[in-house]
């Protein structure tokens, strides 16, 4: 009986320790970032060979940390959010991994790799603002279609230590308000967004109070030398911006979980 109570503790304890790991994001380039907790990583848009260095691209490749992810989100096919390439190498790589993107992303990359289970993908095709949820890496994610002149783009909102992050993808600047709103991101803000940079000014502050509300904004689309604009941007909006220097810089987000 004692013995059993030990072991007991010594789960009990575990698991604590588990649940204070730190959630944490790693800028990769451009758009791409990585979500963390532990062992449990989110790519969004960071698997790309747009302005990454070749040594960072193979270890995209070869599913070297921290590219060993569990769940692949690309909000949509322009070469600096996706490289079918790179993600096809990823996943051959990495058993543990699945994708979830619009059609046209998950048909580039099982062209490539056509030995892939079809359940590691995830195709995610919302009508225009709807809501569709998928489980992927057991985790309910939730897709949005926003409107973009190009390729399909799909938004994401997901969880990784109790936050929760959303990702639109590219917005059309001058559509922004009606977007959110007529999806409901409004309704229940997350906790982590990132945009690109470019939509910070400091013109749009009442507009990013009412419109897009969030804990912390991390700003994207910004190639490395644009990376001091980004944040000073972002600054003019919110003081609540998580800044980035350099490529697989990481941070630690600092927010307690809402209720």
């Amino acid at each position: 009986m004692r013995i059993a109570w030990v072991l007991l503790m010594v789960v009990l304890a575990a698991a604590t320790v588990s649940a204070a790991e730190p959630v944490t994001v790693t800028f990769i380039a451009g758009s791409g970032y990585i979500v963390s907790q532990g062992e449990f990583r989110v790519a969004i848009d960071g698997l790309t060979s747009l302005t990454t260095s070749a040594t960072t691209q193979a270890m995209m490749s070869a599913a070297q940390p921290p590219f060993d992810v569990d769940l692949i989100l690309v909000t949509h096919s322009d070469l600096d959010h996706f490289d079918a390439s790179v993600v096809a190498a990823n996943m051959a790589a990495n058993p543990q991994a699945v994708l979830a993107g619009p059609g046209s992303v998950v048909r580039a990359v099982r062209a490539l790799a056509p030995s892939l289970a079809a359940d590691r993908f995830f195709t995610v095709h919302p009508e225009l603002y709807a809501l569709v949820s998928v489980q992927a890496a057991g985790s309910t994610i939730d897709a949005y279609s926003f409107p973009l002149l190009g390729p399909e783009n799909v938004g994401y909102r997901f969880r990784v230590g109790g936050l929760v992050f959303a990702d639109p993808g590219d917005l059309n600047f001058d559509a922004i308000v009606q977007d959110f709103a007529r999806t409901g991101w409004t309704l229940t803000p997350p906790d982590v967004l990132i945009l690109p940079y470019f939509l910070f000014n400091a013109e749009s502050i009442d507009l990013f109070a009412s419109s897009c509300p969030a804990r912390l904004y991390v700003p994207t689309h910004a190639v490395f030398s644009d990376l001091g604009t980004a944040c000073t941007r972002g600054h003019e909006v919110s003081s609540n911006v998580l800044c980035f220097t350099a490529s697989l810089e990481t941070k630690t987000i600092d927010l307690e979980p809402q209720p």
